[in-house]
């Protein structure tokens, strides 16, 4: 009987000499472990507090209570949002499209824990939400395809069965998590079912089986339960012992995956290496990212779902308030909560075949100018159901053929997405040429190579001109000649910085006694176009007779062109 007195004497002494010497955790607490004493809880901020159990095996856990609010704490309410950088993990950048942004309702956790399920769902794993909403599928940011609520405070909040089920929702006809769980946000009151009716079986929604929201786990409304080892070590799954278990939220995800048919490998908290050193690391994150793996971040106070990631730092994430994408520092905080640890949860790959689809495939650049750059785009798809995991992509052939972005090596690419490499031509030298893309993948028909073919040719300008309506006219004593000179370009290349000079002659030979009229320059003229001037110019009272219109095209030979004798041509005044 002096067992729990003399415990709770041994944590508050342990409490005392922690700022000496390091406490001495354990990574895998003996399955049957009991709490025995607990000490005081520290309330950190609004949102968030802590408090350490010791256990029969002299174990010490910390319990972190998130209860993230419904909408941005005061002051944040504008943040900036942020595109998700296109997949280049050999860049240092790398990002997951598939993952839904949904917004707030029934607690912060339950939201990202049900954004990561509902990635799952669209990457393979068909049996996480099987509703009738999207046909089946999850969508991704539509929260307002279920509609909204409002509880008895008169806030409003969105319907998301897959977070937390509701009578009425998604066909569903008897109570839900939001009826049998739910008062108001931040309300310690026994949960609404207690001694009134049987409550719901679970089975389809996350929250539940994290326990969020429920007074039975000691959750008020809003809020989860993680449990932690203050150290770096990670605290397993299997290690939580059956009274840590049944209350934690990262083993209730398990639950719920499992309870889905699906198989949990890893599972773990870890708090991250900016509270400890050598805890949850960048690094690790970004393998999670590149091994097509939402992160669940818990920050003093909220849980957010890391959906990508930039070098040196910076995390792109939902943040459970909006259906955009946010970031933050690694190890920074986020709208004024600092980043604390992490729940891992991640799945056994399921009986699901990537399929890997290239287009277009084969592709010709046909004949391009030489030393002149042309680019594709070709697209990497995954039309099967399982990740596709992208090998490092190889081209060979021809030199002048040159991988110029590179967005798909090493990359894993969910169902229905994609990634995309882009592939320059630049010939040196006329005649055919040929390369292969290879794309190695886990497609079970092995590499995928596309063939690609391009030819380099002289291409040239050829331009030649013609005059039209050429006239002379009378006026009031005096006479002006008019035309309009037209310069063409038949050749197979546009030419540049085009310079026309107009003579007015007796002749047609430009015999040194001609009249300069002027100098116009067409800045370019593509291949089998044209562009005409017009001309009117004064010659005096005295009619000048028969006289010629002389029109000359690149009068200095700057152009080089597939034919330089066409450059002159006559409009003959009548």
């Amino acid at each position: 009987m002096k067992r729990p007195l003399t415990a709770f004497c041994s944590l508050v002494a342990m409490s005392l000499l922690a700022t000496l010497f390091p406490l001495t955790v354990y990574a895998q607490p003996p399955a049957d472990k009991v709490p025995v004493a607990q000490g005081p809880l520290k309330r950190i901020n609004p949102y968030f507090s802590t408090q350490a159990t010791l256990y029969s095996d002299d174990s010490v856990l910390q319990r972190a209570d998130i209860n993230g609010p419904p909408k941005p704490p005061y002051g944040y309410h504008t943040r900036a949002t942020s595109s998700l950088p296109a997949p280049m993990p050999a860049a240092g950048i790398n990002s997951l499209v598939e993952v839904p942004a949904f917004q707030w309702v029934f607690g912060c956790s339950a939201v990202s824990g049900s954004m990561i399920a509902g990635y799952y769902d669209r990457t393979g794993y068909p049996n996480i939400y099987t509703g009738p909403t999207g046909g089946g599928v999850v969508p991704l940011t539509e929260d307002s395809a279920w509609g909204q609520w409002t509880d008895k405070t008169g806030d409003v909040y969105p319907n998301n069965p897959l977070i937390a089920s509701h009578m009425g929702i998604d066909g569903r006809t008897t109570r839900g998590s939001i009826d049998d769980y739910w008062i108001s946000y931040l309300s310690n009151l026994k949960d609404p079912y207690v001694g009134t009716w049987t409550e719901h079986t679970w089975g389809d929604s996350v929250g539940d089986y994290m326990k969020t929201s429920q007074s039975a786990y000691n959750n008020v409304d809003g809020s989860t339960s993680f449990y932690y080892i203050d150290a770096a070590t990670p605290l397993t799954c299997s290690a939580m012992g059956s009274s840590v278990a049944r209350l934690d939220g990262t083993y209730g995800r398990k639950l719920f995956y499992e309870a889905r048919g699906y198989t949990v490998t890893d599972c773990y908290t870890q708090m991250t290496d900016n509270v400890h050193a050598g805890g949850f690391s960048f690094a690790q994150y970004k393998g999670e990212i590149d091994a097509g793996r939402p992160v669940l971040l818990n920050l003093e106070g909220h849980s957010i779902v890391g959906v990508g990631y930039e070098d040196p730092n910076t995390v792109h994430l939902h943040d459970t308030w909006d259906n955009s994408t946010h970031s933050m520092t690694w190890g920074g905080s986020y709208s004024g909560m600092a980043l604390w640890g992490v729940s891992i949860v991640n799945l056994a790959s399921t009986t699901g075949t990537p399929n890997l689809s290239v287009s277009p495939s084969p592709y010709d650049f046909n004949s391009r100018s030489l030393n002149t750059t042309t680019s594709q785009t070709f697209t990497v798809a995954n039309t099967g159901t399982a990740p596709l995991v992208v090998g490092t992509l190889a081209l060979s052939g021809a030199a002048d053929f040159k991988v110029a972005t590179d967005n798909c090596s090493g990359v894993t690419v969910s169902p229905s997405a994609n990634c995309t490499v882009q592939v320059s031509f630049t010939p040196s030298a006329e005649g055919p040429q040929s390369a292969s893309l290879v794309i190695p993948s886990n497609d079970p028909d092995g590499t995928t190579t596309v063939s690609i073919t391009g030819r380099g040719v002289n291409l040239l300008p050829d331009l030649y001109g013609a005059w039209s309506k050429v006239t002379k006219t009378q006026k009031r004593g005096s006479f002006s000649v008019s035309g309009t000179f037209t310069t063409f370009n038949i050749g197979t290349a546009s030419a540049a910085n085009v310079m026309v000079k107009l003579y007015l002659s007796n002749d047609q030979t430009l015999s040194g006694e001609d009249t300069f009229i002027g100098t116009y320059k067409v800045t370019s003229i593509a291949a089998g176009a044209s562009k005409a001037t017009s001309l009117r110019y004064a010659t005096g009272t005295k009619d000048p007779g028969n006289l010629y219109l002389i029109g000359v095209i690149d009068p200095a030979n700057v152009i080089t062109e597939t034919d330089e004798t066409n450059n002159k041509a006559v409009g003959d005044i009548p």
